[in-house]
Parts: structure tokens; sequence; C-alpha cells
């Protein structure tokens, strides 16, 4: 896994590091050599820009390197710094820094080195800074950006008024959130960490890799059954969203993820739809009220009756019954379960229903819904979602997986980013077919928590093959799970 940190703890090992007697004016020349060293510039001029900060540091460390090594370079910043460490850098290179103006010419340059701010900006771009990143953005040059493209928040990974577009961020030391989330992944380019000596052991949350996925697909046994394997309950669908029922049958019932039984209930009124549309997982008929599944404790215990885990609320509706059914689920389910798209809207009106678990529980929230849940405003989840998930999840004692172009996991304790998938998978369906993949991983008998991110990672896998195969504007959620067989294999393969 790799170690992400937030921009608090980024600034806490810093602040440690100067305490211990390094200077922040030699942790900068350490940046500087770094990316001297790494970064992967083209032949020709190039263009240094340095903010105030300590990521102006950098910038000014990285340009003394360059002119004593022959390079073609200018640099060029925004006046006086507010760093004692960046200062002192400052005035070694005064009488050669070009002041930034809206008529430099970007033209004769072939590189830009982006180091305008760091992790620490928290306000939207204005002024001179927004015209240079525009400036920036628009002259299509090869665009290197020191830590975080500059107006990226490094927690969120929003943008902040206006953002450089980089081909490669160097991070320092530790990569950040804000590299993986939101727009941070099409502006960040290619991410690599620079070791400058700072705490490596430090981290905030790990990005899920193939090798931490592989060891839930021990080799099979010949001697199984399969009751062995896993059997799973999936309540879901109703007249209005018959097909995210079968969407969520297919995460799990595409078998590809080993379960042995999946067992799917739907409302009496769809039966005949969902029929024609299933061939390997049983089919429970449930009593049906307007539409929607009826509350009936007699059905919901022989739908529920002997699974390793439940998974409910892909297009159930709401209703009064559907509450009911929650709540007799959060009671009365002793084993794992998963609660996706209804469920949880019917779950934001009384979020106590939480406190009658004894199992582990599974919510699976986009941040319109995630929004429902905590009360908050979508943009202010957005702004630092790995804070927020952690809070609610050990807040309520669940494990969430909020869902963005990459999902966010927690238990309240750990913090798991999966960063596979594409754009092709924002459509509707996708986060059906992800809680029937979870759904399956925790039958199979795997850790809830990292069934969640292992289901994650394999779907956005799939989904990525699906892109190249079929293309991301026509490819469908069906399509990506007919792909999760050929990825687990390739997985699987490659343990071999």
């Amino acid at each position: 896994m790799i170690k992400l940190v937030s921009s608090l703890t980024a600034a806490r090992i810093d602040r440690e590091k100067i305490q211990n007697g390094v200077s922040s004016e030699e942790l900068m020349r350490r940046v500087a050599r770094g990316v001297f060293e790494n970064a992967p510039l083209k032949e020709g001029k190039t263009l240094i820009l340095a903010g105030k900060g300590g990521n102006g540091g950098d910038g000014y460390a990285l340009y003394l390197l360059m002119k004593e090594e022959g390079r073609d370079v200018t640099i060029a910043d925004f006046g006086e710094s507010r760093h004692e460490g960046s200062a002192k850098l400052r005035a070694l290179c005064e009488k050669e820094i070009v002041r930034y103006s809206e008529k430099l010419d970007f033209s004769p340059y072939a590189n830009v080195i982006d180091c305008i701010f760091g992790v620490g900006l928290s306000r939207s771009v204005s002024g001179e800074y927004l015209d240079c990143i525009r400036k920036i953005n628009a002259a299509g040059k090869h665009v290197v950006s020191v830590d975080i493209p500059s107006g990226l928040s490094a927690d969120g990974g929003l943008t902040l008024g206006a953002a450089v577009k980089a081909d490669v961020t160097i991070a320092v030391q530790n990569m950040k959130f804000g590299h993986f989330l939101s727009d941070g992944l099409d502006l960040s380019g290619e991410v690599g960490a620079l070791d400058i000596g700072l705490d490596g052991e430090a981290y905030d949350a790990l990005i899920v890799e193939d090798d931490d996925v592989r060891p839930l697909f021990p080799e099979m046994k010949r001697n199984v059954h399969k009751g062995m394997l896993g059997r799973l309950a999936i309540l879901a669908g109703s007249e209005s969203y018959s097909g995210a029922s079968v969407i969520a049958e297919l995460g799990a019932a595409a078998f590809a993820l080993g379960d042995g039984l999946v067992r799917l209930c739907v409302p009496d009124c769809i039966l005949y739809p969902v029929m024609s549309k299933i061939t390997e997982c049983t089919l429970l008929s449930m009593p049906s009220k307007e539409g929607r599944l009826a509350y009936d404790e007699g059905y919901l215990k022989k739908a529920v009756a002997g699974a390793n885990a439940v998974l409910f609320g892909n297009g159930a509706d709401l209703g009064e019954d559907i509450y009911k059914i929650l709540s007799y689920l959060s009671e009365n389910v002793d084993v794992p379960l998963v609660l996706d798209a209804d469920a949880l809207n019917v779950l934001s009106s009384d979020l106590s229903l939480l406190k009658k678990r004894s199992a582990p529980t599974v919510l699976t929230p986009h941040p319109r819904e995630f929004s429902r849940l905590t009360g908050l405003p979508v943009e202010e989840i957005l702004s630092d979602p790995v804070s927020y998930a952690k809070e609610f999840a050990a807040r309520h004692s669940v494990i969430l997986a909020l869902k963005g172009a990459s999902t966010v996991i927690t238990d309240g304790e750990r913090v798991y980013l999966s960063v596979t998938g594409c754009a092709g998978m924002a459509k509707a369906g996708s986060g059906d077919l992800l809680a029937g993949a979870v759904a399956a991983l925790i039958a199979g008998g795997r850790d809830p928590l990292v069934a969640t991110y292992a289901a994650s990672h394999i779907l956005g896998l799939a989904g990525e093959v699906t892109s190249h195969e079929v293309g991301e504007y026509s490819m469908l959620p069906t399509h990506t799970a007919a792909r999760i067989p050929a990825v687990l294999r390739s997985l699987l393969s490659e343990k071999a």
C-alpha cells in the first residue's frame, strides 16, 4: 500500500524536523536536489515560478542548483517571501529574479516548474496568481509541480478558483490526499514521492494496490460445495427501480467473486421482469405494497435465513415499509449488513437504527447520500472527504465507503483509498454493482473492511478494462460486471 498524508500531517512532520535541528533552508535544498535529479524535463529553457511561502523556497533552491549545473533557467516570483528559509534563498538569487506580471512571455520555455503554492493553500486563488495559473495552463508547456499543483486543495483535491494542470507532480516526502481525490486525479499528472529525510512512517491513509487484494483469493480446495463458499441475501428493487436489483445481483452473482449461493429477494410486482434477467442466483418473491417491498416479518426471516451477509436498499424506493424493513434488519440480522442507495436515504431520517446493530455494518454512499446522512453540504464534504468519512464511521461504529472518482473506505480508525476506475463508471448502476461486490466478498468470509476496499479496487480495474474494450462513453455497469472474471484471473495469475 502507498502512504498518504493530510496537509496537517505534512506540516507537522516538517515542523518536527526543523525543531530537531534541520533548517527549513536545508530541507528546501533537499527538495531542489530531488526535483533536479528526478523531474523529467524536456530539452530547452526552464521557467520556475516561485510563490511567497515555503513552496517558493523550493523554487529558489532549485533555480540556484540548476544555474550551478549550467542549465538554461529563469525564475519569476510574486515579491518578497513571508517564509524565513525561503527569504534567505531568495536573497541569493534576488538580482536575477523576474517579477511576475501579466506580460511575462511563456513562449521561450519548454518547461515550467510550479512552486507557487504548497499544501497549505486554503483560499481561492485570485489576482496575479489566478492570471499566472491560467497562463501556465494555456501555454501548452511541460509542467512539473513541486509537492502539489498550485491551486489544488491538499485534503480534498478541489480546484480553489484555478489550479495548475501538471504533467508530473513530485510530492515532498509523501503523496497527499488531494493528488487522488476529485480534481486532483485530472490535474496532478504522474505523481511520485520524494524522500527528503522526514518521518517516513507517518501516514493518514493508504492507497490499495493489487498485492493487497490477491491474498483474499487463496487456492480453492477441490473438496468444496456451494454452502462452504458463502451465502448472500440481497433485498432490492421496486416497480420504479427494478434494474437496480439486477445490477446489484450482478456484482455478487457474477459469482466471479467466489460466492456459492446468492438469493435475490424482490417484490412480487417485479418478479417476472427480474426473473427473465437472471440465471444463476435463486429468486425469492416478496410481498409488495404500492410497487415496493412490503414489511412482512415471516418473509424477511425467510429472506435472510442462512445468509453470511445481507445487502439491502438498491432500488428499494422510499416508504414506511422500507423503514420498517431496515429497522428489522438492523436489529435481527446477526451477520454483516451492507446498506446502499434507498436504505441510506431511509437511514438518514433515523441514524439511531445503527445502534441496534451487533454485527458489522457497511454503508456505501455517494456524496449526496452522505450529505443526507450527515446534514453537511456536499461542497463541505468534498473539501475534506477523508476527515468527514472517518469521523462518521467512528461515531456510528460502521464501515463507510464514500464513493467518488476515488473511493474513501474507513472504519473510523484505518483509512484506505481505492483509486482504480475510470470516467465511464460515472453512470447509474455502478454504485449498485459496488454494493453487490462488497457484500459478495463479505459473504465469502472476508473481513468486512478488507472486503470493502478490495471490491472497490477490483471493480475499478474491471472498469478500466471495460473502457479500453468498449470506450468510456459507451460502457455500462453490465459491461463492467462481465469483466470481473478476467480481472480476477489476471490478478491471481500474477500471484502464481
